[in-house]
């Protein structure tokens, strides 16, 4: 057994869920007034305004002027990215969770995390594949009555093809590519779809959904950008509901929010805001390491591999079970940082595989000896904090946390 101990606080990611539901539920009179109060003073923000939605090419039809948002905002549901076991943290115990908050649209990556999550939650809820589908996992998507999001032309015939072989209408969900380009349709095969309906025929296409590339940084222009692209398609499929929203995309609001919505990092404690804004979430992570070993080190000793820590000075040094092996990054060697008894103590020392040094000469006496827990990730030490140490973001951190941990559910 583990002797570190992964904290993973239900109540919390609920109260999460939660906060995101509501923003969605309430922002639409909220935003209204406040569109009115700017409209009335000559305001035409980005945000609030009717805007001409730019064709890219113009064999598309005519350019309308729409109200975003207008037709979105009833019937608004709030799904849950649970992709990579949600973030590291539990896929079928979150699911399960936020089943409880009536969730009933999860978004996993590929058809092995659909079928896991299926088998353990059962079949009241829409499992959504972001891969899409592919040949090899065809027959098992529809099995496990899971729903691809089409991300090309290809994918479209597969499903298609399979389609045909069953004899019946599948379920699926369209990707268009409206800026951040990974995945996704793109522009000429948005106009081949929109010219020739046929190459959906067999095929429900329940929702076209687009991804927002910088939705946490609300000043962006690009997100306006990518949402005029997405509001111009979406004119041509009037039968299919939209979803755009990421986390960051459900604070910058109605107009972005459509049909539904579907948070991950927020869920998990993650500020949807951007690193310098305070974030509105709650922490659901604790991470923690009992001391195994302690040693005190005269004046000059080198620690760890290549002995890139030197003391200066007769030293009190700590030993952490855990490493690199259970996704703590190498990175942290010299400059990472814990907590014991919310006291900032420093790492020291190279990161090893199993093995974490720490300096504890400064704290009392009393705070220190074999089995003291040492908090790594907590209130003290969010996952962002500490992805700023190393130049990365809370999402690495939270989808690095081993297998090793044992993990407990409050």
């Amino acid at each position: 057994m583990s002797l570190c101990t992964l904290e993973i606080n239900l109540s919390a990611i609920k109260a999460n869920y939660r906060l995101l539901k509501n923003i969605c539920e309430n922002s639409v009179d909220f935003l209204h007034n406040v569109a009115n109060k700017e409209e009335f003073a000559g305001n035409t923000s980005p945000r609030t305004a009717a805007y001409t939605l730019v064709r890219e090419d113009a064999s598309l039809g005519s350019t309308p002027k729409l109200p975003l948002g207008a037709s979105y905002a009833k019937n608004l549901l709030v799904g849950a990215a649970v992709k990579a076991n949600s973030y590291g943290l539990g896929a079928i115990e979150i699911s399960k969770t936020l089943l409880e908050e009536n969730c009933r649209y999860f978004f996993v990556t590929s058809s092995n995390e659909g079928i896991s999550l299926r088998k353990a939650i059962g079949d009241e809820v829409n499992i959504l594949i972001l891969n899409g589908v592919f040949e090899h996992d065809a027959l098992e998507l529809i099995e496990y009555n899971l729903i691809p999001v089409l991300n090309n032309l290809n994918q479209i015939k597969i499903w298609q093809k399979f389609s045909n072989l069953k004899n019946q209408l599948l379920p699926c969900y369209l990707h268009f590519n409206t800026g951040i380009n990974r995945l996704g349709l793109n522009h000429n095969e948005i106009e081949q779809l929109i010219n020739n309906r046929d190459l959906l025929k067999g095929l429900n296409v329940e929702y076209i959904i687009s991804h927002l590339s910088a939705s946490e940084d609300s000043d962006n222009p690009y997100n306006l950008e990518q949402l005029n692209k997405f509001k111009a398609y979406l004119e041509y499929f009037p039968n299919a509901k939209a979803s755009l929203a990421n986390s960051g995309g459900i604070f910058l609001g109605k107009d972005y929010h459509f049909n539904l919505v579907r948070p991950g990092a927020a869920l998990y404690g993650l500020n949807p805001l951007g690193s310098n804004k305070p974030n509105p979430m709650q922490n659901p992570v604790t991470l923690k390491a009992p001391i195994i070993h302690l040693q005190n080190l005269t004046y000059g000793s080198r620690i760890g591999y290549n002995m890139t820590f030197t003391t200066k000075r007769d030293s009190l040094i700590a030993t952490l079970p855990f490493g690199y092996a259970d996704g703590f990054s190498r990175n942290f060697s010299n400059q990472g940082t814990v907590f014991i008894n919310s006291r900032n103590v420093p790492i020291i020392g190279r990161i090893s595989m199993d093995l974490v040094n720490i300096d504890v000469t400064d704290l009392p006496p009393s705070d220190i000896f074999l089995g003291q827990e040492v908090e790594i990730i907590g209130n003290n030490c969010t996952p962002d904090k500490i992805a700023d140490i190393i130049g990365t973001i809370g999402h690495e951190i939270l989808t690095s946390l081993g297998n090793r941990y044992k993990r407990i559910y409050t």
